[in-house]
């Protein structure tokens, strides 16, 4: 197992408060201890320790040295910004889940899980992100990797069954006015029009009237990036149409 490093963000559990500081094990390293001094609990003077730290107790810090030999770090909670913490969370917790599915996919292949998770993170970043991948994109998650096909099929099978991704959605209103007689046939072909122009996969375009001249366009995606560059497309291409036919209109978007 590969050890803490100088400088690194560890997760820790508080085993033991003490009036000079806290003893901790870390989550990630198993059989590794920490001390967190009281200097290094909070960046202004500590009166009473466990008004910051408690048994029991999941937080993020800072290894500011290492014990090789002794399997022991003094750790930093000060130093550790909010921002990171909660990046450092968030591997975790995908860390933990990825580990969990990979082993419900190794019950199917009849292999070690960790014969594949070095070529895994190779490809998607974490083993986690293989999974969520696989529940977006199926098997076109993984042409061109180096994932042998069983564990493909098994990875794909685990996705399909546990992972759930959250929807995105942005929205915009459109307002559009085409003098003549033909004024509304122009706006409703210009808006199907634009419906039509969307090819994204696992992306979906809905509108309806808001009370004329307004109209609203809803767009659910499960990517918040690729929503966002749709709605534009979508609005973009009624206004451009609108103008042409000598009408006028303009679009804004919604806050969520």
């Amino acid at each position: 197992m590969k050890a803490p490093e100088l400088n690194d963000y560890v997760v820790v559990k508080i085993t033991q408060v003490m009036k000079y500081g806290a003893y901790a094990q870390l989550e990630e390293y198993p059989g590794w201890k920490g001390f967190i001094h009281i200097s290094e609990v909070a960046s202004h003077w500590v009166k009473n320790i466990r008004s910051y730290v408690k048994e029991g107790q999941i937080r993020v810090a800072k290894v500011i040295r290492v014990y090789p030999d002794k399997k022991s770090v003094d750790l930093s909670l000060k130093r550790v910004s909010g921002a990171i913490a909660k990046r450092k969370m968030e591997a975790l917790r995908r860390a933990k889940r990825g580990k969990y599915l990979l082993e419900l996919a190794a019950k199917s292949v009849g292999k070690d899980p960790s014969s594949v998770v070095e070529i895994i993170e190779e490809e998607f970043g974490d083993v986690f992100g293989a999974f969520e991948n696989a529940a977006l994109y199926g098997e076109e998650a993984f042409k061109g990797t180096k994932i042998p096909a069983e564990w493909q099929r098994a990875i794909i099978e685990v996705a399909k069954k546990y992972i759930e991704i959250p929807k995105k959605k942005v929205s915009s209103v459109i307002t559009a006015i085409v003098p003549g007689p033909y004024g509304a046939k122009i706006i409703r072909e210009a808006l199907m029009e634009a419906k039509d122009l969307v090819k994204a996969e696992n992306t979906s375009v809905d509108i309806y009237v808001a009370g004329v001249p307004r109209y609203a366009v809803d767009v659910i995606s499960y990517d918040y990036k690729n929503a966002e560059s749709v709605l534009k497309e979508v609005c973009d291409h009624v206004v451009e149409r609108i103008t042409k036919a000598g009408g006028e209109a303009s679009w804004e978007k919604v806050k969520a």
